[in-house]
């Protein structure tokens, strides 16, 4: 038993000892396969750091920005390929510096220094925009931004920089904004919708030109400007040609946000993307409402070109033939001194004589063909001799009120053609209130300074202050048809033999000859008011003269040699010059007059030479008789009018010049002021 006992407790012994051992092996086991595993895991790391560190570093070196480290002791720990290759500059060259400015140069330098501090004295990174000179040798705008680096225990050991190039940006930003600013400041409207013609887009011009501000028209479509001027169709083909790419031209006549209608000039054009795709519309409006007043202008300075040209055509024989007549009345009033009643007939034909040529004298200065007397004078007073008159000629009934400035307003001008605008206009306005029940007439005269809106009305006057003369009548007014008319020669609204259509036509082209401008504003059936303004001078001294030529002035036996293509105005003048007491020859052009002084023998004193004559003309004539005989007086006489037909063929400036029909009184007095005179004085008329 003892011995069957033990062989149990041995055999237990051993089986607990092999199970000691089994677990001891199992655990040297488990350890060894655990170390091996953590060496195979640290390798793995290990190859996986390396590959993160590799990986980074290729991404840093190749990022298409300019990326940097540098400690706090100002030495780089790291540039990459993209600075290095921007600058021109090896990795090495930075990393064994802490001066930079003979890298980058001292300003490039100065000012990353002072950005690296700005970033230290900042817990967020810091943004700047540096400029760095690249190796194209351009200067590059980089945008900068730092942030400071730290290591596990939260210290400060540098800073990264991360710069962008900007300069291409820059300059697309900078051509954008000019853009936009030639948007935004041109005259002519714009204004971008979506490919369903939303209005996304409309600049300042838009506003001057339609009424419309922004937030009114933002959103909303096109047809608001509708005028009903252009039919469905038209919009019709619009769409399909700004739908298929192309652009669209046109005219149109579109509304303001007032009700108010505006001629334009229209251009629609497709923008599309980079795939060719249509995005939105441009359209652009030009308004061309001063366009047409200018042409309009055009017109009427045409139509006073083909007047002129009318009337410088006949003004030659016209002048020709009063002067024949005003010769035959006096040589007929001389003769019938006893007949009273005659002599105030003749008188009467002699005055419409003289009216006629001042009326052909009217429409040359009309038609800017004929020279005007312009001479500084005071308007203030000058009106006020006006409105006396007219109040001699207005009715009782109507109501005349007169304001004048307080102060004197000297223009230079001619007071002749003024004062027959103004009475043109004021018995026009008597017309216009004959038919009103309390009618008024209201004249007015002041300074005016012209300002912008001035000048845009008018562009071809100048800047300064201008008399601004206004008549006004509560009259029947002008229907806006006719007043685009209304200063058309020959056109009237007046009924038969009440008005030729001249009187306005010749005040138009008067004030223009003064270099100013003239405008009516009328409502039909309540008002018209007609506008002046006249460039005002500064003047001191206004000379006033007076002319009093009536007297006949006799001759004493002098002789006068007539030389005139005109056989009438020959025999006439020379009958008129006997009759002053006068000895007279004649010549039928210049040939003639040279032939008399050929001789040597001829004893004439004075020579009434024509100047516009066949075969040989009054000035070239002259030059050759003056030869002949130095000294001898001249005083030409000519029927045309003396800047247009005659610039080339007029006498020297200083020439005693008369214009035909002339009083006799004044040809009496000029011959015998040119036969008095000493020496080669020649008087000017």
């Amino acid at each position: 038993m003892i011995g069957s006992e033990v062989s149990n407790a041995f055999g237990l012994m051993v089986l607990i000892f092999l199970t000691m051992i089994s677990f001891s092996a199992f655990r040297a086991y488990r350890n060894n396969k655990k170390n091996i595993q953590l060496r195979l895991y640290s390798e793995k790391q290990k190859r996986a750091l390396a590959e993160a560190n590799l990986l980074q570093k290729t991404i840093l070196e190749n990022a298409p920005v300019v990326i940097w480290l540098v400690g706090v002791d100002g030495h780089f720990r790291f540039i990459n390929r993209t600075f290095r290759d921007a600058v021109g500059i090896a990795e090495s060259e930075f990393l064994n510096t802490t001066d930079i400015s003979g890298l980058l140069g001292e300003e490039v330098a100065a000012n990353f220094l002072s950005s690296d501090q700005q970033c230290l004295n900042r817990d967020e990174p810091y943004l700047s925009h540096e400029l760095m000179k690249f190796v194209d040798g351009e200067q590059h705008r980089i945008e900068i931004t730092r942030a400071k680096v730290k290591n596990v225990t939260g210290e400060v050991i540098g800073i990264i920089g991360i710069g962008v190039d900007m300069t291409k940006r820059h300059e697309t930003e900078n051509k954008l904004r000019k853009l936009l600013q030639v948007i935004e400041q041109a005259s002519e409207s714009v204004m971008i919708t979506d490919i369903h013609g939303t209005i996304e887009y409309v600049n300042p011009a838009f506003t001057t030109i339609t009424g419309y501000k922004p937030e009114e028209v933002l959103g909303e479509n096109p047809r608001i400007l509708k005028s009903g001027n252009q039919t469905t169709e038209y919009y019709q083909r619009l769409w399909a040609t700004i739908s298929s790419g192309e652009s669209w031209n046109s005219a149109v006549i579109d509304r303001r946000k007032d009700g108010s209608q505006y001629p334009a000039l229209m251009t629609i054009s497709p923008i599309l993307n980079h795939d060719g795709k249509i995005t939105h519309y441009v359209g652009t409006q030009q308004d061309m409402s001063s366009h047409d007043m200018l042409e309009e202008k055009l017109r009427q300075a045409q139509k006073m070109e083909a007047l002129g040209t009318l009337v410088g055509g006949i003004a030659h024989d016209f002048n020709n033939m009063l002067a024949g007549i005003t010769g035959n009345i006096y040589l007929a009033r001389e003769k019938i001194y006893d007949m009273p009643d005659v002599i105030r007939m003749l008188d009467a034909v002699d005055g419409l004589s003289f009216r006629a040529a001042k009326m052909i004298k009217q429409l040359l200065v009309f038609a800017r063909k004929d020279r005007i007397c312009m001479k500084p004078f005071g308007l203030v007073s000058f009106i006020k001799e006006i409105s006396r008159i007219s109040e001699a000629t207005i009715p009782e009934n109507i109501y005349f009120h007169c304001e004048l400035s307080d102060k004197e307003m000297v223009v230079k001008g001619d007071a002749t053609q003024l004062q027959q605008v103004l009475m043109n206009l004021l018995n026009n306005a008597r017309d216009a209130v004959s038919g009103v029940s309390e009618p008024e007439i209201y004249f007015k005269a002041d300074r005016f300074a012209a300002d912008e809106s001035f000048l845009a009305k008018f562009p071809e006057l100048e800047g300064g202050i201008y008399a601004h003369l206004l008549v006004h009548d509560n009259g029947c007014g002008i229907s806006d048809q006719d007043k685009e008319h209304i200063f058309e020669p020959f056109f009237t609204t007046k009924e038969v033999g009440h008005g030729t259509g001249l009187g306005l036509s010749m005040a138009y082209g008067a004030i223009n000859s003064h270099h100013g401008v003239m405008e009516v504003d009328s409502l039909p059936g309540k008002e018209t008011t007609f506008h002046i303004y006249l460039p005002l001078i500064e003047e001191q001294n206004i000379a006033v003269e007076h002319h009093d030529l009536h007297v006949v002035q006799p001759g004493h036996g002098e002789v006068i040699l007539i030389v005139d293509d005109n056989s009438d105005i020959r025999n006439t003048c020379k009958d008129v010059l006997e009759n002053m007491g006068y000895s007279v020859l004649l010549a039928s052009d210049g040939l003639e007059a040279v032939d008399y002084f050929a001789s040597g023998d001829s004893d004439i004193a004075l020579i009434l030479m024509d100047v516009v004559m066949p075969r040989l003309g009054g000035v070239k004539a002259f030059a050759r008789i003056e030869k002949l005989c130095p000294g001898i007086k001249v005083i030409f006489t000519t029927g045309y009018d003396k800047d247009e037909t005659l610039k080339n063929e007029m006498p020297s400036e200083g020439s005693t010049i008369l214009t035909k029909p002339y009083s006799i009184a004044i040809l009496s007095q000029t011959v015998r002021d040119a036969l008095d005179s000493q020496g080669d004085d020649a008087l000017g008329q």
